[in-house]
């Protein structure tokens, strides 16, 4: 198939001049976005959605895990003061001893927006970014769009918290080898109905330390219908997480592998997995009794992707520098969660628990090629095995 090119150009406003801008207001972005606006910085904060929170509210990825490990807080900062804020709202739980929170999505949305709002950060909603003019070791302006037509925005500091590394990229910023086979993508949804009382469903609350919090009844209830001939599409876990409502739950279970920079690749597994939830919920709602009731509440906005483009920073963090906590001179951060990689292939999973909880260094999300990049989230330096944490 042959590609016709064509030259494409035109004149657009600069929108405005900050200190910083951060693109993409997941976690990642909150975070940033909150930091240097405290600061003091004139701040703007760009998302393709109409609200905040990436995975967890756009992709319904629940529980965040975790914030305590070996019976230690770990994670403090703006990430605990979030959770905390979470709670003070009624749209979270903290649950020990991992401190993992599960949260009512909604209420996230809406939490974070008061948070940065309060903050003064500027936003700009429903917008994408398109491109990354730089000039010598600067990312000079990006290039983005919404229905307002196309604009650039100027900044002395830019950070990159889409996810997908799309500024880095952009900006020619050179990426790390993925691994051979990347981590599958999984669309989570909302199954209301649920009867949660009983002993077996108490597997929504993620209590336990060192352990995989698995459905395991569903799971081998599903296998045991492959095994008699029924058709069942290739899963994960499944993994439940409470929403705070009653008989309501979040459930990652699909699974298919997706290059989710390829816009085609990403369609065509969005597609699988959609009508892979109703059909597993199907056959959950026939043979397991807590969910004899349940319906499909709604599915999320998109596709979780768990892994895509890493940029090779400064700092390479490796697997075996996470497990074996290695403290760093430049530490800016801790983690506890376990090594995660899940198979593209098949329902298999790989953990990995770290000693105790390891160090991030700032030199993971700067690169050499520019002094005025800064990477957040998992787009970050770190092989497959550290990112998987």
């Amino acid at each position: 198939r042959i590609m016709i090119m064509v030259n494409y150009q035109k004149q657009v406003p600069v929108k405005g001049k900050y200190d910083v801008v951060v693109c993409g207001g997941g976690s990642a972005g909150i975070g940033a976005a909150l930091a240097a606006a405290r600061e003091g910085c004139n701040t703007l904060i760009i998302e393709r959605f109409g609200f905040f929170g990436g995975m967890a509210t756009a992709g319904y990825v629940d529980p965040m895990s975790e914030f305590a490990y070996n019976g230690s807080l770990v994670t403090g900062g703006i990430p605990w003061e979030f959770a905390n804020e979470l709670v003070k709202a009624g749209g979270g739980i903290i649950e020990e001893p991992r401190c993992n929170v599960s949260f009512n999505p909604e209420i996230y949305k809406l939490v974070a927006q008061r948070m940065l709002q309060k903050a003064g950060v500027q936003f700009m909603m429903n917008t994408f970014l398109l491109d990354a003019e730089t000039e010598g070791k600067k990312v000079k302006r990006i290039f983005v769009t919404n229905k307002s037509g196309l604009c650039a925005i100027e900044a002395d500091t830019f950070i990159d918290a889409t996810g997908d590394g799309d500024l880095a990229a952009f900006a020619g910023v050179p990426m790390l080898p993925l691994s051979e086979k990347m981590q599958p993508g999984s669309f989570c949804f909302i199954l209301s109905g649920v009867d949660t009382s009983t002993e077996r469903m108490h597997i929504i609350h993620q209590k336990n330390h060192r352990f995989n919090h698995q459905a395991v009844f569903v799971r081998d209830a599903l296998f045991k219908l492959r095994e008699e001939g029924e058709y069942v599409p290739q899963f994960g876990g499944p993994w439940l997480a409470t929403t705070l409502e009653d008989g309501c739950i979040t459930v990652n279970m699909t699974r298919a592998a997706v290059d989710a920079t390829d816009s085609d690749d990403y369609c065509a597994a969005e597609c699988k997995m959609r009508e892979d939830i109703f059909r597993l919920v199907e056959l959950i709602c026939k043979h397991v009794p807590e969910f004899k009731n349940a319906k499909i509440a709604s599915t999320a906005t998109m596709a979780g992707v768990r892994e895509t483009r890493r940029i090779h920073g400064v700092h390479v963090l490796t697997g075996e520098e996470y497990v074996n906590t290695v403290k760093f001179p430049d530490s800016i951060a801790r983690a506890c969660h376990p090594v995660d990689i899940h198979l593209p292939g098949d329902e298999g999973q790989k953990l990995t628990f770290p000693k105790d909880a390891g160090y991030i260094p700032y030199r993971s999300l700067i690169t050499n090629e520019y002094d005025n990049l800064l990477v957040a989230g998992r787009a970050a330096s770190a092989d497959s095995e550290a990112f998987a944490a």
